[in-house]
């Protein structure tokens, strides 16, 4: 039977839950109606183009709803896992943050009162399924987690192929779009890699190979002529087909066979996506 304590822990949970998902969206709906002035800043031109950021209203947004979701994260994956296991911790934020990061993109180019609505429901409960999956895996004994984990692995993957997309639609340079290719790949693969239980020097080798390479290919297709979306899953097939052979060998399971299987997966989900997603 479940103790008293438990059932407490558990509502405790899910309250704190709700408290940080009711304002991170009211920090949202705030910034719908509140205007914002924007910052230009520029410097002498690097490798003979100028070089600059424009700071506006929507990157504010995004920072605030990012912090928010990683705070409140953090303080909800404190109480299990505690000081000892702060590596672990800070990974487990990380998909969460990627999830807020992406609603307020979302947001921020809805056209209309009721798209932008319908947007903010669908970020809504988005978060609320990742944050309660993210409580769910972090207990690695509980029954919940194989089936949380998997779910969690999944999103990495979407929120992947969408920020690639973010990212490559923005048209800016090599010199900007591969560093942030790269900081995308290796938080993923980070994610990913964490369940093998590999060492902190060990994981981070990896997730920092994995992500130069998705930053080269980016910095490649760049000069193709493909759509940004296209471009993207072929980014998120390289990166499962990289992610999921690190993650077998990182458990030492990894055989010619796994290889053959995340190989034609791969090659399975970029055939549909340049079928469905043409330039």
């Amino acid at each position: 039977m479940v103790s008293q304590a438990e059932v407490n822990e558990h509502a405790l949970g899910r309250d704190r839950l709700s408290t940080l998902l009711a304002l991170t969206l009211t920090s949202a709906t705030l910034f719908r109606f509140v205007e914002l002035p924007t910052f230009s800043w520029g410097v002498r031109r690097l490798l003979g183009s100028p070089l600059g950021f424009t700071l506006g209203g929507e990157w504010l947004l995004s920072l605030l709803m990012v912090a928010l979701v990683a705070s409140g994260t953090f303080a909800l994956l404190h109480e299990k896992v505690g000081d000892h296991r702060l590596p672990a911790l800070l990974i487990g934020l990380i998909t969460p943050s990627l999830t807020a990061l992406a609603a307020s993109l979302v947001l921020v180019r809805a056209a209309s009162w009721p798209l932008w609505l319908g947007y903010l429901i669908g970020s809504g409960m988005l978060l609320g399924g990742v944050l309660a999956l993210t409580d769910l895996a972090a207990d690695s004994a509980s029954t919940s987690y194989a089936w949380a984990r998997g779910l969690l692995n999944l999103i990495d993957y979407f929120l992947a192929f969408g920020l690639y997309a973010a990212i490559l639609t923005a048209q800016e340079r090599a010199l900007i779009t591969a560093p942030l290719v790269f900081l995308l790949s290796g938080l993923v693969a980070l994610d990913l890699l964490a369940p093998t239980g590999a060492a902190g020097r060990t994981l981070l080798l990896y997730a920092g190979v994995i992500a130069f390479i998705e930053s080269e290919m980016a910095w490649v297709l760049s000069y193709w002529p493909l759509s940004p979306l296209t471009a993207s899953a072929m980014l998120t097939a390289a990166l499962y087909l990289m992610g999921g052979v690190a993650y077998q060998h990182l458990l030492g399971r990894l055989t010619r066979r796994l290889m053959l299987e995340f190989a034609f997966f791969s090659f399975l989900f970029l055939l549909l996506a340049l079928i469905v997603v043409r330039p």
